[in-house]
């Protein structure tokens, strides 16, 4: 058996015995949750045949989290041949699964023998992907990136075994077609050489449009800046006259766009509403940047409520609060459940709730008031509202104080010492005096006392 390294991340370093060459398989895009014993029930549902010697599943240390990859170690090649066939790009709980040959040492031509792929639609798959750039040569991996909703997100990797292959496969694959999309295919960039065009784009999403607005009108208020490739106004139903109030302007070029964003950022076309003008995001990264944003405007004006009765509404907790400033909205927590009787679907409280004051002194105002008087008949308990992540840090730092108030800082690397038994030696010189062994902790003393 060897003892290979390998590399999970730049904290982590797992040693992990491989007991064959050849028979091993890597797996990645497994489930976070996912244990031996499910994926061992996989295998056996896709091919009983298949025999699995051991799967380990690599884990943080301390945390003991999976990283969602395993490496199965299978009892013959021919075992781990089949499982390949069948196996990969199979879900498993939900994500998609993907395999390829455990290669001590890595791949050799990881940057030069991966190619980019982009525009492609929305229901490809990494397998459909894979069979395709297959008609090039042998493909290591391929992966696909998908939105939360499981879409594909328009772009995904191709890696080869060399650069011979990745450079057939950008001379004969670019603008090949995958269900009516003439697909886009480069060559592969690592993050550290393309910062340099991390702010170059070209598709814009505007908001506070006025809502007569048509996609004709959106394009003839952008075209000074520059050729646009589409306008597009977001409307409920395509037969409705009145839009959503956004819609994406895409420029041919990237510096067009780049001026169009400085001219006519808060330019008010409709009055007391001013343009709204950034880069275009996917859905789940600019709900992301938008909750940031909201929480830098509104911290510490938000205040979280708990022990509220299970029949208190929205509107019922704006209204008890207004009585300490202007509230700018309440917002009382609750869960869908289903009733097991009758099969209907109802909504209960949770307890708790958030509300947004217009400055911090107001929300500071609130949570005196709440320690000082009863509200909804029952003492409330209020604190201004804290993101999860500052939660945890300051409850880690306090576990970590109640830590060091326990054991002072001089009894932190003391080790209990351990029961010793003492092997004497005779000594000829002293025939009267025993020698302790050099492993016992007393052979600084003259003579051992055990």
């Amino acid at each position: 058996m060897d003892m290979l390294p390998i590399n999970i991340s730049k904290e982590w370093r797992v040693f992990i015995i491989i007991m064959k060459h050849g028979t091993s398989l890597f797996a990645t895009g497994l489930p976070e949750d996912i244990s031996e014993g499910a994926l061992i029930r996989h295998f056996e549902h896709i091919d009983r045949t298949v025999q699995i010697r051991s799967i380990n599943i690599l884990r943080a240390y301390g945390t003991m989290k999976s990283h969602g990859t395993a490496i199965i170690d299978f009892a013959s090649p021919e075992d781990a041949e089949r499982a390949l066939d069948k196996a990969n790009y199979t879900e498993i709980s939900g994500k998609e699964m993907q395999l390829m040959w455990f290669r001590v040492g890595g791949i050799k031509d990881r940057i030069t023998g991966n190619v980019f792929v982009k525009n492609l639609p929305l229901e490809c798959k990494s397998k459909e992907l894979y069979e395709l750039f297959s008609e090039v040569g042998k493909v290591v991996s391929c992966r696909v990136r998908y939105n939360a909703n499981g879409t594909c997100r328009g772009y995904g990797y191709v890696q080869f075994e060399n650069k011979e292959t990745a450079d057939k496969a950008l001379a004969e694959m670019n603008g090949r077609e995958i269900r009516g999309h003439k697909i886009d295919v480069g060559p592969f960039k690592a993050r550290g050489s393309r910062n340099s065009s991390i702010n170059m784009y070209n598709n814009l999403f505007v908001k506070c449009i006025p809502r007569k607005y048509t996609d004709e009108d959106l394009r003839n208020l952008f075209a000074s800046c520059g050729e646009i490739v589409s306008a597009v106004i977001i409307k409920e139903r395509a037969e409705d006259k009145e839009n959503r109030g956004f819609g994406f302007v895409c420029f041919k070029r990237a510096e067009d766009a780049k001026a169009a964003e400085e001219k006519f950022k808060n330019v008010q076309i409709v009055e007391g509403q001013p343009l709204y003008i950034c880069r275009a995001l996917p859905l789940e990264e600019h709900r992301k940047k938008m909750r940031e944003e909201r929480y830098k405007q509104f911290k510490d004006c938000n205040v979280y409520v708990k022990n509220l009765p299970e029949d208190v509404n929205d509107e019922q907790l704006k209204n008890e609060f207004s009585q300490f400033g202007h509230v700018l909205s309440a917002r009382v927590m609750v869960e869908k459940r289903q009733d097991p009787t009758t099969g209907a679907t109802e909504f209960k409280s949770k307890g708790f709730g958030f509300v947004c004051f217009n400055n911090q002194d107001e929300a500071k105002k609130a949570v005196q008031g709440v320690g000082e008087q009863q509200l909804f008949g029952r003492s409330l308990v209020a604190a201004i509202a804290e993101k999860k992540e500052d939660r945890m840090a300051k409850f880690s730092h306090g576990m970590y104080q109640m830590h060091m108030d326990m054991y002072p800082p001089m009894y932190h690397n003391v080790r209990p010492r351990r029961p010793h038994v003492c092997i004497l030696r005779y000594d000829f010189r002293r025939p009267d005096r025993g020698r302790c062994d050099t492993s016992c902790p007393n052979k600084y003393f003259p003579t051992c006392t055990q």
